[in-house]
């Protein structure tokens, strides 16, 4: 590798790292919307074994935009919060169909990179935070069962942290 290779290579890695990230938010948007469809499939399901897995394998080989005509047939959502996830899909399709390689050229160029970071930064901003509108309504959901987010994550935390315990002499 020449020195001007490895320059480039430097000089792009924020700009990865950035994509990198706004993927990373892409796909919590769209696995959140697959969670509160499947939570919601079980809820309707009277919690019938193998419903919420059923309906997760369902709704998770979906496009994103499928997954919120399907919660708009489900329930119904209220015209500013659609146009508000609407708007969010628009922007993760931004990030994830072709940001790079539509901005490729810019790349080349130090104040281009710094733009395109930018970008990608503001995109994965407006994406996280149809994220948390999405999150919210799964808090509601989840209310009814004495549950949050909060407590999910944390029981995962903590079910991870026993099966992966950092001395591995202490596994159980």
């Amino acid at each position: 590798m020449t020195d001007s290779d490895a320059n480039m290579l430097d000089a792009l890695a924020p700009v990865f790292l950035e994509l990198g990230r706004a993927v990373y938010i892409c796909q919590t948007f769209e696995d959140s919307l697959c969670f509160l469809l499947s939570q919601m499939a079980h809820e309707t399901a009277d919690g019938e074994d193998g419903a919420f897995q059923a309906a997760w394998d369902f709704h998770s080989s979906k496009p994103l935009g499928q997954l919120l005509i399907t919660l708009r047939k489900q329930i119904e959502v209220p015209t500013e919060l659609d146009e508000y996830l609407s708007t969010g899909i628009k922007k993760r399709n931004e990030i994830v169909h072709g940001y790079l390689t539509k901005n490729a050229m810019r790349l080349y160029d130090p104040k281009g990179r710094l733009e395109v970071e930018k970008e990608l930064s503001e995109l994965k901003i407006e994406v996280k935070r149809r994220d948390i509108a999405v999150n919210k309504l799964i808090d509601a959901l989840l209310k009814t069962y004495g549950l949050s987010n909060t407590s999910l994550k944390r029981n995962a935390d903590d079910l991870w942290n026993f099966q992966n315990p950092k001395d591995p002499s202490s596994a159980h």
